[in-house]
């Protein structure tokens, strides 16, 4: 798709934001109808006033909070999503706007609110939560998940599902309620010991099964030992929900006509109690399905893989997350020196390939091979011959699915934009020369269309592509 776009003829062009005091956190959207080139201003709309940081007691976001996770379009009535955090009636609050290029669709905005269907006086305050990850489509449902401000206030994770044809809120699930939730519950939405569990993943997107109705991602640090009771507490089915999920990968399904969401299967590491006290959750980092094609065998049909603050990577069969204490009840486990605050690539092709990077370390490569049973497992192939800032999930290209036109990019927040060739060469990640872009906002991944790679800089979005012509600023 991109090979031109490495060569040293290729241009850039430099789009400022709107406001100058503002920043993008969310990725930015491609949307191929309309020209990209030049990065001039197209259309825009002015919102309600955005959530000033300061009322969060976090400053993890800049001046002001508005879109901060990632927006989507839906093809077939181009219509784009998104939520936006601001002031209702002059209440704090996360409300969720959903609009077209220039005007609100009819019924909306909607502001999110209300009891969880888990838990009816576990409710929705929207001042309390912040919206990271980007969101997804399943069916006519928008859902979109929800963590907290520095794991400040009286929060739980919340998990959202929105109807695009009758613009109602059609479900609500906490990831941490009664019981095994700190108990009594806090009735001052100052006051912490809400269940924790939200759902950040780095702003990476949630990961979604299409033909399957479901999503799968992890959550961050639980209140206290929770259901499972740490280490004293017998074995536990993935299958059989429980209340609280704090630092889990869990599986919900999404009914595809009500919309209701439904606690499925899940996976609690062993020592899930002492990454919640020690702030080591693993929703550092989303969960990435892998390709069912190539990485598959032993009875294994679909592999999820994440990572961690604690820098440990998780491989889980996706159909059989793996429960609590059942023994192995993972595929894989492998430890990294840092903390993951990415997601993790894959590349399907010339064997199989996945590619990791912790904070400060190099790009690492792993190659797929089997276990004894003949299911997927992973060994150490390459990296790169230096180190990376990491806070970028690695996202993997090739020129129509043909072997050998593999590329890893990153958008790297230390050295900027980087691309290397997919299929390691005698231990190494060879690197791709592509224009310098300096370094890029964290939580970032390059995306891609018309021939060119756009990325994100605090207050600017940057073109880099192969079409010949001047370089353009705006």
């Amino acid at each position: 798709m991109l090979v031109n776009a490495v060569a040293s003829t290729d241009e850039y062009s430099d789009a400022n934001a709107y406001n100058k005091n503002e920043k993008f956190y969310a990725d930015p959207l491609v949307y191929t109808p309309s020209d990209g080139l030049t990065g001039k201003l197209v259309a825009s709309k002015t919102l309600d006033a955005p959530f000033a940081s300061v009322d969060s007691n976090c400053n993890d976001v800049e001046g002001t909070v508005d879109i901060t996770g990632t927006l989507v379009i839906d093809f077939s009535t181009d219509i784009m999503y998104f939520f936006a955090k601001g002031y209702f009636n002059g209440l704090t609050g996360h409300k969720e706007l959903f609009k077209g290029f220039t005007s609100f669709v009819s019924g909306f905005p909607v502001e999110i609110g209300g009891p969880s269907d888990n838990y009816p006086t576990r409710y929705f305050v929207g001042g309390t939560v912040l919206q990271r990850p980007g969101f997804t489509t399943v069916d006519d449902s928008i859902i979109a998940s929800f963590c907290g401000h520095c794991d400040g206030f009286n929060f739980t994770g919340m998990l959202v599902a929105v109807s695009k044809t009758s613009a109602t809120v059609t479900s609500v699930m906490a990831m941490g309620v009664s019981p095994g939730a700190p108990s009594p519950q806090a009735t001052v939405y100052t006051e912490g010991s809400g269940g924790k569990g939200g759902i950040w993943q780095s702003e990476m997107g949630l990961s979604t099964d299409l033909a399957n109705n479901r999503i799968i991602f992890p959550t961050g640090n639980g209140d206290g030992i929770g259901v499972n009771n740490g280490l004293n507490v017998k074995p536990a089915s993935g299958k059989i929900p429980i209340t609280t999920l704090g630092s889990t990968i869990v599986n919900f399904g999404v009914d595809p006509f009500a919309g209701k969401l439904t606690q499925q299967d899940y996976f609690q590491p062993l020592n899930y109690a002492k990454l919640n006290s020690g702030d080591r959750d693993i929703s550092s980092s989303g969960v990435s399905l892998l390709d069912s094609t190539t990485f598959s065998g032993g009875g294994v049909n679909r592999v999820g893989i994440s990572g961690s603050k604690a820098g440990i990577v998780y491989v889980v069969d996706a159909d059989n997350l793996g429960g609590y204490r059942m023994g192995v009840n993972f595929l894989q486990e492998i430890t990294f020196k840092g903390s993951f605050y990415a997601g993790l690539g894959s590349y399907p092709l010339e064997g199989g390939y996945i590619y990791m990077c912790t904070t400060g370390q190099a790009l690492q490569a792993w190659a797929l091979t089997t276990d004894a049973l003949g299911r997927p497992k992973f060994k150490f192939a390459a990296e790169t011959n230096f180190t990376l800032g990491c806070h970028s999930t690695p996202t993997v290209t090739t020129l129509n699915g043909t072997p050998g036109t593999g590329v890893v990019w990153m958008a790297d927040s230390s050295k900027g934009l980087v691309a290397f060739h997919a299929v390691p060469v005698g231990g190494l990640l060879v690197e791709i020369p592509v224009m310098r872009t300096g370094g890029l906002m964290k939580y970032q991944r390059p995306v891609f269309g018309n021939n060119r790679a756009y990325v994100q800089s605090g207050a600017n979005v940057m073109a880099v592509g192969g079409t010949p012509g001047p370089v353009t600023y705006s």
